[in-house]
């Protein structure tokens, strides 16, 4: 059988500095593409002109500035590949890239995507990537990986080389998500399709402070975080609409009476929630499992401290802090809502003891553990 080809889609806006970089790197595979397609989101500095440079080795596509997803189901409906590697306009691919994933992806025919780790990078004296450390990777049993990728990202899209056709038959990215677009899409594609996992690392993710994101929501890299929790609180609202409560769990896991998988399954979607900042959402699925289990939960207390360890839950406390206190009094009426307020105590307090922070940072986390355990008591 013929090998696959591989389209790679790199969605560019105002990135003239670093492109070229990023386009030679892709061009340089020991295994070719068979196409790179650019699509330039309304770039505005030159990046038109650099484009224009690399003659029939790249197709150029432009368009008015909508944001990255956009772009990249234009680029989908474009490609010709078997494949589709999704690469930003900042990063650098390795050489082997394409190989060393389809190497893995010819071992597992029936899986719809390959991931692999990454390393970081930063910019040298001469503005060229420096390679960093490695971010590795694991390779989850298939039945735990959607559950566990939900709870945090842990493979970047930018290693994932995905079947051409699961990217349509999932419709595309969601184009009003424009941050955490690719997290979403990762979400579905592991809720729908095997993966495979290829050791190798196949590319190097920049850290730069510069200019991220579409024009509507423009931001420097020092407010990343903010902008990722909005966008993942708006992830999480979607898979708590999307994903059947039962696909919380791994997949077929242990079986047990009704009751007890149902408290399960509503104690691994809180954990979800909390990850991204989700509180209402947490603090609902807590008071139904109070409800279910007569406030007993079997693990309600150990799963809540250790959520409040998790993503985005602890920023997104601190923002609202003086709600999300008065919004704890409901659960706190419920029998064992007062041993669960304890338990978000001592995941606060558990960071302020062993997380890493500024000294500010752990004392702010350490009065906020001991408010919540006066507020179980009184």
């Amino acid at each position: 059988m013929s090998q696959p080809t591989v389209s790679v889609l790199v969605p560019t806006f105002n990135r003239v500095n670093y492109i070229a970089e990023c386009l030679d790197s892709l061009l340089a595979q020991t295994v070719p593409p068979l196409e790179v397609i650019v699509i330039d989101d309304g770039s505005e500095d030159g990046t038109a002109d650099l484009l224009a440079s690399y003659g029939h080795r790249i197709r150029h596509i432009r368009k008015e500035n909508g944001g990255k997803p956009t772009a990249v189901n234009l680029g989908i409906q474009e490609a010709r590949g078997d494949l589709i590697w999704i690469f930003d306009d900042d990063d650098v691919a390795l050489p082997d890239a394409i190989e060393t994933r389809l190497a893995a992806l010819t071992g597992c025919p029936d899986a719809g995507f390959v991931y692999s780790p990454h390393y970081y990078g930063s910019d040298g004296p001469d503005g060229r990537i420096v390679q960093g450390r490695l971010h590795a990777v694991p390779e989850h049993d298939p039945d735990s990986f959607f559950a566990e990728l939900m709870l945090g990202c842990f493979f970047h899209l930018a290693t994932a080389l995905v079947r051409r056709e699961v990217y349509l038959q999932l419709g595309g990215f969601d184009t009003q998500l424009l941050s955490s677009e690719d997290y979403d899409m990762q979400l579905r594609l592991a809720c729908t399709q095997k993966a495979v996992r290829s050791s190798a690392p196949c590319f190097i993710f920049r850290q730069h402070s510069g200019l991220r994101g579409a024009k509507a929501i423009r931001y420097v890299g020092a407010d990343r975080s903010k902008v990722f929790r909005r966008f993942d609180q708006r992830v999480g609202r979607k898979l708590r609409a999307d994903v059947d409560l039962r696909d919380y769990l791994p997949r077929h896991a242990g079986t047990g009476d009704e009751g007890s998988m149902r408290e399960a399954a509503l104690l691994a979607r809180m954990q979800v929630m909390a990850s991204k900042g989700c509180l209402p959402e947490m603090l609902e699925d807590l008071r139904a499992v109070l409800a279910l289990t007569d406030g007993k939960p079997a693990q309600g207390a150990a799963m809540v401290r250790k959520a409040i360890c998790t993503g985005y839950a602890w920023s997104a406390m601190e923002d609202d802090w003086t709600d999300f206190r008065a919004s704890l009094s409901e659960l706190k009426a419920m029998p064992g809502g007062q041993g669960l307020v304890r338990a978000m105590a001592l995941g606060c307090l558990a960071m302020a003891k062993g997380y890493p922070g500024t000294l500010s940072e752990r004392l702010g986390k350490g009065r906020a553990g001991l408010q919540l355990w006066l507020n179980s008591i009184f």
